[in-house]
């Protein structure tokens, strides 16, 4: 993958950005017609406030609104300078507010959609990875219910169909063959806390493509508290804990 980026200010407060990805040997889950795809993209910021002695500065943005949307996102931001009395110079902490939506729909499980300032979002069925928005190459949906039998202890595994982004904006749904194993009961820790918990991987295999999710299950809750997905096979895996219930 290639990366440029031109960023200019426009006015003392708003900024913009023009970037240029080229991305090679796109994996053959996705196939594309393109041997190199290319995407344009253009981004804005505006400095809603100036930093002062009490507040942070506080600025908007707008991520790939004029282009494919591949990396789409809205964001708000918040930078505060610290002074530094351990070493020259000061500290810069940066952040943002993110959020969790929960929905019903008529696929049994509850649905969380988790959601950072700049727009990325994960959405999880029942702890079970099922979306993702803004990390680029997409998991626009994915079945769960294979995933969701094994944690219950019946059984699990047989065809997952997931359905991930191409680079051109289009979209393949993809039948892989999955099958599940059971490595046995571990003790895990999260934060301050040690859970018991039963330990499941789930194996998926498309053509030449392969990947291995593991879900720690906690023996008292019967929820997944400890969890390593597929994202595709532009971002690779993601690691979830759920710190509380």
């Amino acid at each position: 993958m290639t990366r440029n980026a031109i960023t200019f200010q426009a006015t003392p407060r708003l900024s913009a950005s023009f970037r240029y990805v080229g991305v090679r040997d796109w994996n053959d889950v996705v196939p594309c017609n393109f041997d190199t795809y290319r995407d344009r993209s253009f981004d804005v910021r505006n400095l809603l406030k100036k930093e002062d002695d009490f507040w942070p500065a506080i600025a908007v943005g707008l991520q790939d609104f004029a282009g494919t949307g591949i990396y789409a996102g809205e964001y708000v931001v918040a930078t505060k300078t610290f002074d530094n009395t351990l070493l020259p110079g000061s500290v810069k902490v940066t952040g943002g507010l993110g959020w969790v939506a929960q929905r019903s729909d008529g696929t049994p499980g509850t649905v969380e959609v988790w959601q950072s300032s700049d727009q990325i979002q994960v959405t999880l069925r029942e702890g079970v990875l099922v979306g993702t928005k803004g990390l680029g190459g997409d998991m626009r949906s994915a079945q769960a219910q294979t995933v969701i039998a094994a944690r219950d202890g019946q059984g699990g595994g047989g065809e997952r169909l997931i359905t991930l982004a191409r680079l051109d904006g289009t979209a393949q749904a993809v039948p892989f063959a999955c099958d599940v194993t059971h490595p046995g009961p571990e003790t895990i820790q999260i934060v301050d806390r040690r859970l018991s918990a039963r330990h499941f991987r789930e194996n998926c295999a498309y053509g030449d493509t392969t990947f291995s999710n593991d879900y720690w299950v906690e023996a008292a809750t019967g929820k997944i508290r400890r969890s390593r997905h597929w994202a595709g096979p532009q971002f690779g895996y993601m690691a979830i804990d759920l710190l509380k219930e």
